[in-house]
């Protein structure tokens, strides 16, 4: 089978078991359908043995629809409390840092993980980076790729499960998007941002560049005044659907026995980063008078693309919550492997 029929079959397994579980979630009523069905459907597939995966361009593609409605929600008074932001990003790195030290102790004592690997797997985010490069410095690749994966899992559902069950929210449609329907001339201008944004973000390296390339032009023209529609409802179910697979296929290769007991270990890990993250909110709150829900999403470690999808789909300031995370996920990226150099216990090697 040549590779491209190969990626093929895996691209169509993949997002026919995420749209099987999105269907499904929706018929029964449950929040997000088609991005936690999505999750758990592509997740069986690729537990059960199938071909399953998706092409870069295609999770990169639906990261631009996910920038633009972003960048859609951003206005002169989403700007008022910009002056708040820094006491909020301050938080983020010490946030970062608790959570490492305290899951690094956790991994250690009860998961039996070795310094390496307990180190890369208890940070708050960055799922490839920290299995990389923890994998080069002699870790368990495969133990930290599991740790991550079901941690982003986790979040997802619980804040989603969370909000549903204590505020009655169930859909996947940002309010600005109910009932949008675009002109062929509104469409043209909405994919040309989209796909300057995302050369734009490629062109100069961007952190996130698909997202973040297609968010900062949609967010440039909002603030010029430019009279651009709301993206519809369509694109962003498309979204849901195939982060939410892409998320699910991750767990290609997982037995699950493995998967037990991973679980088991990120339930506990997962739920001391939550309540942080409420603690590090309430005391926000006070601090800054920002929104509590805000807040919490932005010290919410479910994945810099899940997090932003979730605040889009349930309208809580997107573009505060998104650039938080992305300063999460900077800081672990950049701050973690150094600060784990001159840290790291004796006898501790890079693999070969």
């Amino acid at each position: 089978m040549s590779p491209h029929i190969r990626k093929a079959v895996q691209t169509t397994v993949t997002l026919g078991a995420g749209l099987a579980g999105g269907a499904l979630f929706n018929l029964i009523s449950l929040p997000l359908p088609w991005l936690l069905g999505a999750i758990l459907g592509s997740a069986a597939a690729a537990m059960s043995g199938l071909p399953v995966g998706l092409p870069r361009w295609l999770r990169n593609a639906v990261l631009v629809i996910v920038g633009l409605m972003i960048g859609s929600s951003i206005h002169p008074g989403t700007l008022a409390n910009v002056v708040h932001w820094p006491v909020s990003m301050a938080a983020v790195a010490l946030y970062v840092a608790a959570c490492t030290a305290s899951l690094y102790v956790l991994l250690r004592r009860f998961a039996g993980f070795d310094p390496v690997t307990a180190y890369f797997a208890a940070a708050p985010g960055g799922f490839m980076a920290m299995t990389v490069i923890g994998g080069s410095m002699g870790g368990r690749e495969h133990s930290i790729a599991l740790t991550h994966a079901i941690r982003v899992v986790l979040v997802v559902f619980t804040i989603v499960i969370s909000y549903h069950l204590l505020f009655g929210v169930r859909t996947g449609i940002a309010p600005s998007a109910a009932g949008v329907m675009l002109s062929l001339p509104q469409a043209l201008a909405l994919v040309g941002i989209g796909g300057l944004g995302w050369a734009l973000g490629k062109l100069l390296r961007i952190p996130a560049g698909p997202m973040l390339g297609p968010l900062l032009l949609m967010a440039a023209a909002q603030l010029s005044g430019l009279p651009l529609p709301a993206l519809p409802q369509a694109p962003l179910l498309v979204a849901e659907l195939v982060i939410g697979s892409g998320i699910g296929s991750d767990f290609a290769g997982v037995r699950p026995r493995e998967l037990l007991r991973g679980i088991t270990i990120s339930f506990i890990g997962t739920a001391w980063m939550l309540l942080l993250s409420v603690l590090f909110s309430l005391v926000l709150v006070r601090l800054t008078g920002l929104p509590f829900d805000a807040l919490f999403l932005a010290l919410s470690p479910g994945g810099l693309s899940g997090i932003s999808l979730i605040a889009v789909a349930l309208g809580i300031e997107p573009a505060f919550v998104t650039a938080h995370n992305l300063l999460r996920i900077l800081i672990i990226m950049l701050a973690g492997p150094l600060v784990f150099r001159f840290i790291k216990p004796r006898g501790t090697a890079p693999s070969d």
